[in-house]
């Protein structure tokens, strides 16, 4: 055993968890321990302890209780590594020193970027905001401890803020191995197309949750929360509790304490509750939902690329599965869903002032990079796609142009197929609007679109898929068909309507038998209509006076009675000849 003196440290405010578990605490807040290890990380007045200088020990496992209410994500707030011996340095210049003060500026970094990104709270801010202002004044003021970007007179600060409220362990709910069997469902179905999880990591943190090996992990348990809930959905046999884990997700994201110290986790689970939203109740609910998940993104800098990269430097990153691809993919899909769902609900679509976000890389297995390009399709502020025509089109030709650019991209998953028939769609009923003519070409676009959709769809229904968007896009084809209203169109009716019943049969609800019966009834009203003009037509001829053919004696004889097998090239070229300078060719 090592007889080397350890030097003992005074430690202003250690926080409360560091202090019951004598571990080095460098007073931030969070401080490093707590942010590691999702530690509840709190402050006294009068905590004021020794610790040991030295290497960090495992953070022991920490008995879960129902009260676990704070802390949401912690631990993607500060490195592990921030305590390695290379970067003490830098701990010693942001170690606080006092009561709340520091005798540096906390970790708010900015660089090329509008914003700045506060690595201590996870929160970004436009350069121009009023919670930044003070910071910025502050060090152009050459301050060495200029304010933090806090929310300074945002108001008179009279009455306290919500509380929090209290959440129970997730296995309450659902026990450890069933999540695992519904996640895995998850994973399987949506998991290549909303790719947003690191299936290698999300298992281990389903272990350490309940292990205990963290005792505030509040927002990831929205997150399998939400995980288990969709997983259910898409079983044939869901879990008796699904409703409760999605109002269990739900409060936790309502939850105010929890949406103060909002970090990666709740992107995630709010975009888990989209697509719950999406396939379960109005469009509403999902549209605004999605709007609350785009701000969420903002609000922790994912639209910029430095801010992701600062996020994935950290150590915990690597534990958690957010790396900077992951958080692309976090970010762009985020994006995308919110475009699609604003699109086809026509709602404004939440506008980013810059993306420097890079796009996400191809990856087997996945085919999210591909959904993304879809939707990139889609007339929005953000989007990186750019039609190539020269000059400038008008918004009708760029919809036509912009259908065109969506028909070569070519897709095998089913959901791609489905999602690429409904962006067509889109693009046509903002057409019909304008009453404008489609093309016959743009007409067979949107009935290979739509043809292919029904395919899939049948494929997807078959399968116990039940997307939203898989009897959605059949019911707007048979709606599209009968705008149109022409033979070309019309003669693909039947075979629409006949996937539409087999989808119906498939999932036989109010809803669907609410959707087959509308499209009987504009089929109704579509066959009236052309009876209506059929009988106007047939009244005309009606009122024609036909009158008998004249005999064979007062035929016209100024006719000449012609030779039927004459040389009709000879007959009528050869007078021309000589008024155009040419000499007749010989026979």
């Amino acid at each position: 055993m090592s007889t080397t003196p350890f030097k003992r440290k005074r430690v202003r405010k250690a926080c409360i968890p560091c202090h019951q578990r004598k571990r080095k605490c460098d007073t931030v807040y969070p401080c490093g321990m707590c942010a590691t290890y999702g530690y509840n990380c709190r402050y006294t007045n009068d905590n004021i302890i020794g610790t040991l200088d030295g290497e960090l020990p495992n953070a022991p496992s920490v008995k879960r209780t129902s009260h676990d209410v704070d802390g949401a994500s912690r631990m993607t707030r500060r490195a592990a590594t921030d305590r390695s011996p290379s970067n003490q340095s830098q701990i010693q210049r942001d170690r606080r020193e006092g009561a709340g003060s520091s005798t540096k500026s906390p970790s708010v970094l900015a660089d090329t970027s509008p914003g700045i990104f506060d690595e201590q709270k996870f929160r970004y801010s436009g350069g121009s905001a009023a919670m930044a202002f003070p910071h910025i004044l502050g060090v152009a003021l050459g301050a060495d401890s200029p304010p933090k970007t806090r929310s300074f007179a945002y108001n008179f600060g009279v009455r306290p803020e919500e509380a929090s409220n209290a959440h129970c362990f997730l296995g309450n709910l659902i026990s450890e191995e069933d999540l695992g069997f519904f996640s895995g469902a998850y994973f399987l179905v949506l998991g290549p197309i909303v790719d947003v999880l690191d299936p290698e990591t999300y298992p281990q943190r389903c272990r350490n949750y309940y292990r205990g090996s963290v005792s505030n992990s509040v927002a990831f348990a929205a997150v399998a929360a939400g995980v288990a809930a969709l997983g259910s959905f898409l079983s044939p046999s869901g879990h008796p509790r699904e409703s409760d884990l999605v109002q269990y997700a739900k409060a936790i994201l309502d939850d105010p304490a929890s949406m103060r110290l909002h970090g990666i986790d709740h992107i995630v689970a709010w975009g888990l509750r989209v697509l719950y939203l999406r396939a379960t109740t109005r469009p509403s609910n999902a549209w605004i939902a999605s709007c609350t998940q785009m701000h969420l993104c903002e609000a922790l800098g994912l639209h910029e690329e430095a801010n992701i990269k600062k996020i994935a430097s950290l150590a915990s990153a690597a534990v958690l599965g957010h790396d900077a691809d992951r958080l692309r993919r976090i970010f762009w899909l985020s994006w995308a869903g919110h475009t699609m769902l604003s699109y086809e609900y026509d709602r404004s679509p939440g506008a980013l002032r810059v993306v420097t976000c890079q796009a996400i890389t191809s990856t087997p297995g996945s085919v999210a990079d591909q959904f993304v390009q879809l939707i990139h399709t889609i007339p929005s502020p953000n989007s990186p796609f750019q039609l190539d025509s020269q000059p400038p089109l008008t918004p009708i030709q760029e919809l036509f142009e912009r259908l065109k650019a969506l028909d070569k991209l070519k897709f095998t998953h089913p959901f791609l197929v489905v999602t690429k028939a409904e962006i067509a769609f889109c693009f046509y009923r903002r057409l019909y609007q304008l009453k404008v003519r489609m093309p016959d070409d743009c007409i067979q676009l949107l009935i290979d679109s739509g043809n292919a959709a029904v395919e899939a769809a049948l494929q997807q229904a078959s399968q116990g898929r039940l997307f939203w968007n898989v009897i959605g896009s059949v019911f707007q084809y048979t709606c599209i068909l009968l705008a149109i209203d022409t033979p070309a169109a019309t003669a693909h009716i039947g075979a629409a309507f006949k996937g539409l019943e087999k989808l119906v049969k498939a999932a036989d609800t109010g809803l669907t038998r609410e959707a087959l019966s509308i499209a009987r009834h504009l089929l109704s009203l579509s066959m009236a209509k052309k009876r209506k003009e059929l009988a106007q037509l047939e009244a005309v001829e009606a009122d024609f006076e036909f009158s008998q053919p004249p005999p064979a004696s007062e035929a016209n004889t100024a006719v000449p009675d012609m030779d039927w097998a004459v040389d009709w090239d000879q007959f009528f070229i050869e007078p021309y000849f000589c008024m155009l300078g040419q000499e007749l060719p010989p026979v």
